[in-house]
């Protein structure tokens, strides 16, 4: 999650997390992480540095273009291990074999779809 200020109404935090706010903590599917008692400004927002913390979400902020960036809860599956890229050779464009590595040290972003 990016986002350019911590203090968000409880609706920004749950849309941009999917972390549900309820009176037992914050919730995601069959996980509810208990919370302190959340104070509210007057337009209801809350500190989100509160609840990443409860949460184990790192923060990251980014002060030259004022972002600050929530990782995922620690210890979901979603958290890797390492930023290193297994070994992978993909089909190319024309028909011959692309190994992934030849493109070790420069940013990738590798995008995957299926019509199913």
């Amino acid at each position: 999650m990016t986002t350019d200020r911590l203090d968000l109404t409880v609706d920004e935090f749950e849309w941009m997390t999917g972390w549900e706010i309820k009176p037992e903590g914050a919730c995601q599917h069959e996980v509810c992480v208990p919370l302190p008692p959340l104070d509210r400004d007057a337009e209801g927002r809350i500190d989100v540095t509160v609840v990443a913390e409860q949460l184990g979400m790192p923060i990251a902020h980014d002060e030259v273009h004022g972002l600050w960036a929530l990782g995922p809860r620690s210890g979901d599956r979603r958290v890797l291990d390492s930023a290193r890229m297994p070994e992978l050779v993909l089909p190319g464009f024309d028909g011959g074999a692309f190994d992934v590595a030849s493109l070790r040290g420069r940013k990738v972003v590798l995008m995957a779809w299926s019509s199913w």
